[in-house]
């Protein structure tokens, strides 16, 4: 086990294995994901069928974390979720481990494979100047205000406030396209992290006794506790969407309000916030619920593992549409998806890693026998 923690650090901190590592690594996870098979089949591990693989990847994930859980997209648990486990895939009481390996997939010597999503943004300046985040180099990207804007070395975008003579309502507003991402450190400090297809709008300089954003698509916040100058109190943030506002002092969570959904989704990870829909209702989260807004305003139990997968590099299905699946799969590879409703209706749990191409969301529903893919450019086809 020491030995394996070894080679996925070395990894995580962007190091390249040696061929001779990378088979000792791929042999320590099969061998760790055999054993607990072996523990299922034989009772050890009291679980149903419906829940055996998910249950499985996560034994796996403790015995090499040491229980440890942080949600960021560079922890090692997910860094070996996105190079080693590429689909746990459950259907009927099927699973499956899968390691995608270009010269050998021949199902994809016959059409044309589609990467992932990567770090892919556009940011607009308060006097309309767009600049592209994917192509700026590392360093200053632009100045307004007495705010400096830079991109560092990981690719992310921060706020700095120098010295101001006036208060400065001037707004940026960044937005990632259809198989994008992107992380941006607000003026104040906190952390906004936009999944494919979002926006934020934010002032450049906070001022006054609140702090205001607007989002589309899906963002996670990490926000930062800012006392008043005074000293009364703490200075609030809100996040506005079309139907919602949400408040919060200094907490993590996660907004999901794309226009195509049902549903606007708020799941808090820590902290509390209070949710306020259109029409007035109002609830208030404590960490591991979740605001969900439909017709109404109710709170329900999160799966906070689900939710954030798309920050930490997964997707996770558990009885999920097919009709959901794709939407995520449009969004974040950049697709138009055609699919009958009747086969959108059929359901999937599973894991798929988000860094692997799209041949792995394929593998993961032609392996129920009940639906084909055809992948004719960016146009991803599913039959009968």
């Amino acid at each position: 086990m020491d030995t394996l923690r070894k080679l996925l650090q070395k990894q995580a901190n962007g190091k390249n294995l040696t061929s001779e590592e990378q088979a000792m690594l791929k042999q320590a996870y099969k061998e760790l994901f055999e054993e607990e098979m072996a523990a299922a089949e034989d009772g050890m591990i009291s679980v149903s069928d419906g829940e055996r693989g998910r249950v499985i990847k996560q034994r796996i994930d403790d015995r090499i974390s040491g229980q440890q859980r942080f949600y960021n997209n560079t922890s090692i648990i997910r860094r070996i979720a996105a190079i080693w486990l590429v689909g746990c895939t459950l259907f009927a009481g099927a699973y499956w481990l899968w390691t995608y390996n270009a010269d050998t997939n021949n199902h994809l010597a016959q059409q044309q494979d589609i990467l992932p999503g990567s770090d892919k943004a556009l940011l607009t300046l308060a006097d309309g100047t767009v600049k592209s985040l994917t192509d700026a180099q590392n360093g200053i990207v632009a100045t307004q205000g007495g705010v400096r804007i830079e991109k560092d070395g990981n690719g992310n975008v921060r706020y700095f406030v120098g010295p101001q003579e006036a208060e400065s309502t001037a707004m940026n507003t960044i937005a990632t396209p259809k198989g994008g991402k992107f992380q941006v450190t607000l003026p104040d400090g906190s952390k906004a992290m936009l999944n494919a297809a979002s926006s934020l709008s934010y002032p450049v300089h906070f001022t006054g006794n609140e702090r205001r954003v607007r989002m589309t698509g899906e963002v996670y916040f990490e926000i930062k506790k800012l006392v008043r100058p005074e000293g009364k109190g703490n200075i609030p943030f809100f996040v506005e969407t079309d139907k919602q506002e949400i408040q919060v002092l200094g907490t993590h969570f996660n907004v999901n309000a794309y226009g195509d959904e049902n549903t606007v989704r708020t799941t808090l990870v820590e902290g509390s916030v209070n949710v306020r829909c259109n029409s007035g209702q109002s609830v208030l989260l404590k960490p591991g619920q979740q605001a969900v807004l439909t017709g109404t305003l109710e709170v329900r139990e999160a799966d906070i593992q689900q939710q954030l997968a798309w920050v930490n590099g997964d997707f996770i299905f558990r009885g999920e549409t097919l009709e959901n699946v794709l939407r995520q799969v449009s969004r974040w590879y950049d697709v138009d998806v055609e699919c009958p409703a009747h086969i959108g209706q059929l359901r999937f749990n599973g894991m798929v890693s988000r860094s692997q191409p799209i041949s792995s969301i394929i593998k993961m529903i032609q392996s129920t026998k009940k639906a084909k893919v055809t992948l004719n450019e960016r146009r991803f086809v599913v039959t009968e």
